[in-house]
């Protein structure tokens, strides 16, 4: 026979549990079964059968007997003798508990937190303790072989402590397993996000500065300060918004995390007033040129400190983009220029130092008239005007700007030459109009020649 039922029968000693143990391969030539126990064990019922049902006594832990046998009987003949050993083990230890280890969320109050472990084979019941009398223990479950979930309040007085859980039954108790519980002031705050210079924020005209940090684990609530006169939003919170009075010149922005075990340390960031700075080198590129010439003006960043840039330009120019920001373009009339292109730092401390650029234009040159017909030659129109052709830029990687300045209204007729002469495109083009070119062109030196009735004018432009 082939028998199944309970092994490690502990747990069952002396309890009055009743274990059932079952021939599961029954034989259709068997009449009859003839089961064998131990004396510790007393059969309930089931004898002569394929399932016997017994109960184990006191005292088989320590009996040297402990295997259950049985025959299979017919009238042909007997089988041999089946020996099912049965055990009395001790638990083994339970696994890892689960539980929070840091008690100062919940500490004083009357909130638990939770611990488990994993049910332990043969056990009849847990233990649990923790070393320190303020930990209060209650079982979920109750007592007995589910008492694998606890829970625990925390009293004002808890410090560091051990749980421990040990798993047993009536042949012993395993060994212990254990985590520590704590109580943990919160981490100092990481670094404060914010501004460190005050004056885009300073009444009257200011606007609220934002400081951020991240939440620190196990943190409930967060202490700000800030300087003297200063007026702040969110206190408690990650977040604060804090706007400083017109007399504020330095001081410190600090933050602590609080739980109910305590505070943490300070974080500090330190905030200044700062006027604005000296702009850089004002960047100047001709983008037109006349009679309308248009030039623009870069600074490569905002002045420190400053909400926006003041530009000023000569008696005559125009500014046409840019005002406030940290590049311009600017109009010139015709007429000659001089004077300084300026820019400044704004802030709402104060202004900082200008700087300034010089500017000397010529008057742009006046276009001759034709001269009248030539004496004996009736019909001829000769001129000795002559024309601008203005191409940029120059070298090129990409396309050429070609504008030609000419009083004449006829057309001009446009052509590219290469190296060796080669005419390699033609077209004409209307005084004073923008015209793109070259973006067919390959990268080398080519010749551009500009006709307008007697009128020649050649120019290189080289292609990159």
């Amino acid at each position: 026979p082939i028998v199944a039922g309970f092994v490690n029968v502990c747990s069952y000693e002396g309890t009055g549990t009743q274990l059932t143990y079952t021939v599961t391969n029954i034989s259709s030539g068997a009449t009859s079964y003839l089961w064998i126990v131990p004396p510790t064990v007393a059969i309930v019922s089931g004898q002569g059968t394929a399932s016997l049902v017994v109960r184990i006594n006191n005292g088989f832990a320590a009996a040297a007997n402990k295997q259950i046998r049985v025959t299979a009987l017919s009238s042909c003949g007997n089988s041999p003798q089946t020996i099912y050993y049965l055990l009395a083990q001790v638990p083994g230890t339970p696994a890892a508990i689960t539980g929070n280890t840091n008690v100062c969320n919940i500490l004083s109050t009357a909130a638990t937190f939770t611990y488990t472990i994993p049910s332990v084979p043969g056990a009849s019941r847990y233990i649990w303790a923790a070393a320190d009398a303020n930990a209060n223990i209650t079982s979920v479950n109750g007592a007995g072989p589910s008492d694998t979930v606890i829970t625990i309040s925390f009293a004002s007085g808890f410090a560091t402590s051990a749980l421990t859980v040990r798993a047993a039954n009536t042949c012993g108790t395993s060994g212990a397993r254990s985590i520590t519980i704590v109580r943990a002031n919160p981490s100092t705050p990481g670094l404060i996000i914010g501004a460190t210079n005050a004056c885009p924020y300073m009444a009257p005209n200011g606007t609220a500065a934002g400081y951020v940090i991240v939440p620190v684990a196990g943190a409930l609530f967060y202490t700000w300060t800030v300087p003297g006169g200063a007026v702040i939003t969110g206190q408690g919170t990650t977040n604060i918004s804090v706007t400083y009075p017109v007399t504020f010149t330095s001081g410190n922005i600090t933050v602590t995390a609080t739980n109910n075990c305590g505070t943490s340390n300070v974080r500090s960031l330190a905030v200044t007033k700062m006027t604005a700075g000296t702009p850089g080198v004002i960047d100047v590129i001709q983008t037109q040129t006349c009679p309308v010439r248009i030039y623009s003006y870069t600074l490569s960043t905002m002045p420190s400190g400053a909400a926006s840039v003041l530009w000023s330009v000569p008696a005559g120019a125009t500014i046409l983009t840019g005002a406030g920001t940290s590049g311009i373009t600017v109009s010139y009339p015709p007429t000659s220029v001089a004077g300084s292109v300026t820019a400044q730092g704004i802030s709402n401390c104060g202004n900082g130092n200008i700087r300034s650029s010089p500017v000397k234009l010529p008057a742009c040159p006046d276009a001759l008239k034709p001269l009248p017909f030539t004496k004996g030659n009736p019909g001829i129109v000769t001129s000795t005007g002559a024309i601008t052709v203005n191409v940029y830029p120059n070298p090129s990687v990409n396309n050429f700007n070609l504008k030609v300045l000419t009083a004449e209204k006829e057309m001009v007729n446009v052509r590219i030459l290469d190296a060796q002469g080669r005419a390699y495109k033609v077209f004409t083009v209307l005084p004073y109009q923008t015209t793109t070119i070259g973006a067919d062109l390959k990268a080398g030196a080519y010749l551009l020649e500009v006709r307008q009735g007697g009128i020649v004018k050649v120019t290189k432009i080289v292609k990159f």
